[in-house]
C-alpha cells in the first residue's frame, strides 16, 4: 500500500483508500430487532468499493516486476473495476484502456473512466456464443472484452493485464483490509456477512478474515434473480466450463458461502431508493440488494445478533440505468 504520512495530512489521495464508516441501520430496518449495520464502500475515492482491489493489484503487480513505468494497464469492465483502476493508474502515471461490453457501456461510468485519463474502446458481444475463449474466465457479459485484454497482452510486452476475476490480490485486498476493518469496527462480534458476488473477492476475501475469529458467522453470498451465477453450481456457468482458478469457483470449492439471496430488479432499486430517502445513504443497486438480503437475515437471526452489508458503491453511476447487475 502507499506510505501514509505521520502527521494529520495524506501523502496522496491512495491513503484515503479503506477504513470506510460502518453505519447502523435505523429506518428500514423498523420492525428488525437484529442490528444492522452498513459499510459505506462508496465512500471510497472513486466511488466503490472496487478502488480497494484496484490499489492492490496494481502495487502489487509493482511489486513482482509484473508492472513497469511506461507500462500500459488494461482490463475488462462493465463499471467500478473500470473506473477504480483508472484512478489509481491517474494517480501512478499509467496509461489505461478499459474493454467495455458496448451493450452496458452508461454514459456515466463511460464518462468517469474518461476524466480519470483511461482511453475506452467498446467491444461489441453479439457474438458471444461463436467468439469464445474457454480458458478465460469472468462474467458473461465481460468474456469477449476481456479476450481483447489477452490478445493486446500477448501481443505487447509492455501492457499488464489486471485479471479482476482470477486476480489473488483480489481476495487479499479485502482479507487484508475490508474484512480486518470489520473485525476491528465490530470489537469482532458480528453474526453474519452479506455481499453481493461480483468478482467474487470481497466475499471470499472477507470470509478469510472473519472466519477463524468468529467461526459460526455466516457468509450471504447476493446474487441478481435474473443472472444468477454460483448458485446454480459450476456446471450451469455458461461459457467458461472447465477453469478452474476463477475466484467465483474458489467459492464454490471452499463452500465459502453458508447461503445465496436471489434478489430482483424491482426489489433491489426500490430499497436504493429507500437507504437515499430514508437514511440519507446515496448508494446503488448492489448496494440496495445487499440490504434487501440483510433484512431478511436479520429478521431469522433476531434480537442480539449482529449483521454487517456492504453498500458496494454511489449511485451516481445508475441515475440513467437504474439496473442492479454486479
Amino acid at each position: 500500500m502507499a506510505e501514509r504520512s505521520q502527521d494529520g495530512a495524506k501523502s496522496s489521495v491512495l491513503d484515503v483508500i479503506g477504513n470506510t464508516p460502518l453505519v447502523a441501520l435505523t429506518k428500514v430496518t423498523e420492525g428488525v430487532e437484529a442490528q444492522v449495520l452498513a459499510k459505506l464502500e462508496y465512500m471510497n475515492p472513486s466511488g466503490s468499493i472496487k478502488d480497494r482491489m484496484a490499489l492492490y493489484m496494481i502495487e502489487n503487480a509493482e511489486k513482482r516486476g509484473d508492472l513497469k513505468p511506461g507500462y500500459r494497464i488494461v482490463e475488462a469492465s462493465t463499471g467500478n473495476t473500470g473506473i477504480a483502476v483508472s484512478f489509481v493508474a491517474a494517480v501512478k502515471g499509467y496509461p489505461v484502456t478499459i474493454y467495455m461490453p458496448k451493450a452496458v457501456a452508461s454514459e456515466e461510468r463511460k464518462r468517469m473512466m474518461e476524466s480519470y485519463g483511461a482511453q475506452i474502446e467498446l467491444v461489441g458481444t453479439e457474438d458471444l456464443d461463436s467468439s469464445l475463449d474457454p480458458s478465460i474466465h469472468g462474467g458473461v457479459i465481460e468474456i469477449i472484452p476481456r479476450q481483447k485484454c489477452k490478445e493486446v497482452e500477448s501481443a505487447n510486452p509492455n501492457v499488464w493485464w489486471a485479471r479482476q476475476f482470477s486476480n489473488p490480490d483480489n481476495v487479499a485486498a479485502h482479507r487484508e483490509t475490508t474484512g480486518k476493518e470489520i473485525l476491528e469496527q465490530t470489537d469482532g462480534q458480528l453474526d453474519a456477512f452479506v455481499a453481493s458476488i461480483g468478482t467474487g473477492g470481497t466475499l471470499l476475501g472477507v470470509a478469510q478474515a472473519i472466519k477463524p475469529v468468529c467461526p459460526r458467522a455466516q457468509m450471504i453470498a447476493v446474487e441478481p434473480a435474473g443472472a444468477p451465477w454460483i448458485g446454480r453450481g459450476k456446471e450451469a456457468i455458461p461459457f467458461i466450463e472447465g477453469i478452474t482458478d476463477g475466484l467465483l469457483f474458489d467459492i464454490l470449492d471452499q463452500g465459502v458461502a453458508d447461503e445465496i439471496i436471489w434478489v430482483t430488479d424491482e426489489d433491489a432499486v426500490q430499497m436504493a431508493r429507500r437507504l437515499a430517502r430514508e437514511e440519507g445513504l446515496f448508494c446503488g443497486m448492489s448496494g440496495g440488494a445487499n440490504v434487501f438480503a440483510a433484512l431478511q437475515v436479520a429478521r431469522r437471526l433476531g434480537r442480539g445478533k449482529t449483521v454487517v452489508v456492504i453498500l458496494t458503491d454511489s449511485r451516481d453511476r445508475y441515475l440513467t440505468t437504474e439496473r442492479y447487475v454486479t
